[in-house]
């Protein structure tokens, strides 16, 4: 083995330090009333958060998006596609070695949505 090789070990340290700081997210978000996200671990440690798009107005998901970004502290990126649809997106870091993203997928508003 090469002296930097990473190791199944090495992938599941990774993910167990970032399950820790997801309970950290899920903690602060019953006391500060954060809204409920979808979190993803990669076998990188890399976490994603990803806003509901299933049940909720595209003026909710961005509430909710916007939300979480002041939580994390980050500046957010935006880009809409020749479809109407937006992409909200930030990369957060927590400490050197935990960090990721969170996202927002948000269709154009239909008739009876409000889509401001």
């Amino acid at each position: 083995m090469a002296a930097f090789d990473i190791t199944n070990a090495d992938r599941i340290r990774w993910q167990r330090m970032a399950y820790d700081e997801v309970g950290v997210f899920l903690a602060d978000a019953a006391t500060q009333g954060l809204p409920a996200i979808m979190w993803t671990i990669a076998t990188t440690g890399a976490i994603t958060g990803q806003v509901n798009a299933l049940t909720s107005t595209p003026a909710r998901q961005r509430d909710e998006f916007n939300a979480w970004v002041a939580y994390l502290g980050v500046t957010p990126s935006e880009r809409t596609r020749n479809d109407g649809s937006v992409t909200l997106y930030a990369k957060f870091q927590r400490g050197d070695l935990v960090g990721g993203a969170i996202r927002a997928e948000i269709d154009p508003p239909t008739d009876d949505e409000d889509g401001a």
